[in-house]
């Protein structure tokens, strides 16, 4: 699909991910305007031009949307602003993916939970409880893991395992948590997958299934992914037992185009959907969807913002959820705090024929903090991989993991785990 060069394009967010949108707008001809308050941000370096202000001002965007003449707006990879972009683009009359029913229930955990069991949908389990009690919270079986309803990325998680760590872990969802809101669910210890899903002129496609493996390293942190399987070994389950209620789910939320990813926890009884992102992923499965099935969600994505059409052709016949029978895994570098002194192996691994893409979030000289620990802000690179069997994808995983350092300023190693994959 093609749409006129030269159009102005307005991007809302300022991470590395919402960097390589803007780069893959460039290279449609489209004019990039990135509006984010960080005057440093990734997405700017390389757009047409910037504004540093906070998409929250609805008003002040308002104005930079006359005074540009843009012709879309289109958030990046940032779950707290897809309301403000549903917001922006119903107040100037522009192409929206969201409307305001499918706002409420996929971007607050809580209310995702509540439409979820309308269609017999099981979610983690949850607690109330009254958050004004300074004292000790009764009726709370441990472990538990507080999140902010309204954050990503898996900023402002907790796992707490007794009754203060619970009030510290209250304390700090609420601090990232725009909507000053939160959920305490139980600390679920089984396997882990997330969908995809494509949405085109009302119809929901599954895309991608994959399975997310996490590190047991974080000590007190919140455990954050290491790697990435597809297909997951649970596709065939969820495609008979929760995709036909999603589809459900979906036509009443009156889902006409977009993406949404979902994750879920699994045991051997059930599925638990625990997390949506109504927007494009961090995790970045649509670049597998680009190498394998040959559509790009932020060429379509982008092309909707301008033109209200997401894609001109017989989408079922590009869409294969199962990537013919091919592989693919996604390798997360997690860095433990601390300086940035020294990164090897970097070049030697982008040279391999099997790996499509390299994502890389820090240099030297940038600083791991604290308070990065626990969430995605702590991953150094993804690392994009594909194969044709599980064992390729083994040999390429162990050289990773060899070749690839992150040293401190006192001569430590930086990388905080290694994936390790089975062969078959």
């Amino acid at each position: 699909m093609s749409i006129n060069k030269n159009k102005k394009i307005i991007i809302l967010g300022g991470n590395v991910e919402t960097g390589a949108i803007v780069d893959i707008a460039n290279m449609m001809g489209l004019y990039t305007i990135v509006i984010d308050p960080n005057p440093n941000s990734p997405s700017k370096r390389n757009s047409s031009k910037y504004y540093d202000l906070d998409v929250t001002n609805l008003s002040e965007v308002d104005s930079i949307i006359n005074k540009e003449n843009a012709d879309g707006v289109l958030v990046g990879v940032a779950d707290p602003l897809v309301p403000y972009y549903q917001n922006t683009c119903n107040r100037n009359n522009l192409f929206c993916y969201a409307n305001e029913k499918s706002i409420k229930y996929l971007t607050s955990k809580s209310n995702f939970s509540e439409i979820c069991n309308a269609f017999g949908i099981s979610v983690t389990p949850s607690y109330t409880v009254d958050i004004s009690n300074q004292g000790e919270i009764e009726n709370v079986e441990y472990p538990v893991v507080v999140k902010p309803v309204d954050a990503g990325a898996g900023v402002g998680i907790s796992i707490c395992r007794n009754p203060s760590q619970l009030l510290l872990g209250i304390k700090t969802a609420l601090a990232n948590s725009i909507r000053k809101e939160l959920i305490i669910e139980k600390y679920m210890q089984c396997d882990d997958m997330f969908v995809y899903y494509t949405f085109i002129d009302g119809e929901a496609h599954l895309s991608a299934l994959a399975d997310r493996f996490k590190t047991d390293k974080q000590g007190e942190f919140s455990s954050v992914c290491i790697a990435a399987e597809y297909p997951s070994r649970y596709t065939s389950r969820f495609v008979k037992e929760v995709h036909p209620k999603l589809s459900k789910m979906f036509k009443d939320l009156n889902i006409i185009n977009g993406v949404l990813s979902i994750q879920f926890f699994v045991d051997s009884s059930n599925f638990y959907a625990y997390d949506p992102g109504f927007r494009l992923q961090g995790e970045a499965p649509h670049l597998y969807l680009k190498h394998f099935n040959n559509f790009d969600h932020r060429e379509m994505l982008l092309n909707f913002s301008i033109s209200g059409k997401m894609f001109d052709l017989n989408f079922k016949s590009f869409n294969d959820f199962k990537f013919n029978n091919k592989y693919a895994t996604t390798i997360w570098i997690l860095l433990k705090a601390g300086k940035i002194s020294h990164i090897r192996g970097v070049n030697i691994i982008k040279s391999q024929p099997n790996l499509i893409y390299f994502l890389q979030r820090f240099e030297i000289g940038d600083y791991i903090t604290n308070e990065m620990i626990g969430n995605e802000r702590q991953v150094f690179a993804r690392i994009y991989t594909v194969s044709e069997n599980q064992n390729d994808s083994v040999n390429l995983i162990k050289f990773i993991h060899q070749n690839l350092s992150i040293i401190d300023e006192f001569g430590n190693e930086m990388i905080l785990d290694n994936y390790q994959k089975s062969q078959t």
